[in-house]
């Protein structure tokens, strides 16, 4: 365990419109309850916060932490890994490294935060890989401490992405929601029954992430499916190039190799990478995926590693194709409980509610209550416990500014 903790008096000073530092428009919230937390994680110097909180005339608030990023990498690391446990045991280990993280990285901006129900993040160096949902509050700010995305909706600001909510486009020629996932299976955690993980039903092997992809029939939109054997690139790109695309959900492996000439990639078979990847560099999906403006993307099946810069280099490449939203993994999830929660997602969307939002609640659902699993004909449903972070803490939402996570 690291012993971080903030300065005693935090080096801290609320800045006036005149002296307040020069940020960039898509970072200032111009709407009340928003706040945007810039997190300065640079090598070799404390981490410096800077909290701006909306309307956007209002002074910031600069916070000088006592902790650096060298520090933050080893607790980001292991907080990481205690989430890919998945026991039960590793819950309590989880537990007090998010109060840790807590006190560290929101306790000094409490007072600007306390009636804030949403925070815009940007961050670099390792916080880009820090899955901030399993922050647990601190007490100045939420005197039960529970778990940050219980208590705020968060939201990652990427200025590669658009402005306008996917729900409110205009409609194209021929809106689709595009779903694709590969024939990989992942299988379910121990703590959801050794019978899920048998090989009993032959057809679950290559289900659970179709079915998860399939969800997104929710939206109401023709949806158009590649799974399988049909998630090949070739029929990846004829899809992108034919439709207009609103949703797109691509539940397949994806990997950010930053030292790897191939780049990140979306790999429809990673054991045959040459054959069945599709690498997302900007200038090719830009050019070739036909999203709609604004449109929502959903990546389920990212790794980002420990590389620093989280699922960045995906955002930017959607981004620039035309994405308003992604929603990103840090980790891929067993497809059970990955179903369950995009099934709410998408539901919530549907009904309106801002992408963050129904993000937030769905990951709020697993948090409070069994899910049940459907093993089949003569067989009983299960019922298992999905509050462990993993299950739904590594899921990101990425909007263009400060008043889209609004």
């Amino acid at each position: 365990m690291l012993g971080l903790s903030v300065l005693g008096a935090p080096a801290a000073r609320a800045q006036s419109g005149e002296d307040r530092p020069s940020l960039p428009e898509h970072l200032l919230p111009s709407v009340d309850g928003v706040a945007t937390l810039i997190y300065d994680a640079s090598p070799g110097r404390p981490v410096r916060l800077t909290v701006v909180a909306g309307p956007a005339g209002m002074a910031s608030t600069t916070l000088t932490l006592e902790t650096t990023a060298e520090d933050l990498q080893a607790l980001v690391a292991e907080i990481r890994a205690l989430s890919l446990l998945r026991p039960p045991a590793s819950l309590g280990q989880i537990v007090r490294l998010g109060d840790e993280l807590g006190e560290v990285l929101i306790a000094p901006a409490a007072d600007q935060l306390r009636n804030v129900s949403r925070f815009g993040l940007s961050a670099n160096g390792p916080l880009s890989d820090l899955p901030f949902g399993a922050i647990r509050a601190p007490r100045s700010l939420d005197p039960q401490g529970r778990f940050l995305v219980e208590t705020r909706t968060l939201c990652w600001i990427d200025p590669a992405l658009g402005p306008s909510d996917a729900g409110d486009l205009p409609a194209g020629e021929r809106p689709v929601a595009l779903a694709l996932a590969d024939a990989v299976y992942r299988p379910p955690a121990r703590p959801l029954g050794a019978s899920m993980s048998d090989g009993g039903i032959s057809w679950r092997r290559h289900a659970a992430r179709r079915n998860q992809a399939a969800t997104i029939g929710a939206l109401g939109l023709p949806v158009v499916s590649r799974f399988g054997q049909a998630a090949s690139p070739a029929l990846f790109w004829e899809s992108a190039e034919s439709y207009a695309v609103r949703f797109l959900h691509v539940a397949v492996e994806a990997r950010i190799n930053p030292g790897s000439p191939d780049g990140p990639a979306l790999l429809l078979s990673p054991d045959r990478y040459d054959e069945q990847a599709i690498p997302v560099a900007t200038d090719e999906l830009e050019s070739r995926l036909a999203l709609e403006r604004g449109s929502l993307v959903v990546l389920s099946g990212l790794d980002t590693g420990d590389h620093g810069i989280g699922p960045g280099p995906f955002v930017e490449a959607f981004g620039a194709a035309g994405a308003g939203s992604v929603v990103s993994s840090l980790w891929p999830v067993v497809d059970e409980s990955a179903t369950h929660l995009f099934a709410a997602f998408y539901n919530s969307v549907a009904n309106g509610t801002r992408p963050a939002t129904a993000l937030r609640d769905a990951q709020r659902r697993l948090l409070a209550e069994p899910l049940r699993f459907d093993q089949g004909e003569n067989r009983q449903p299960v019922d298992f416990d999905a509050s462990h972070p993993y299950f739904w803490a590594g899921y990101r939402m990425y909007r263009g500014s400060a008043d889209d996570c609004g």
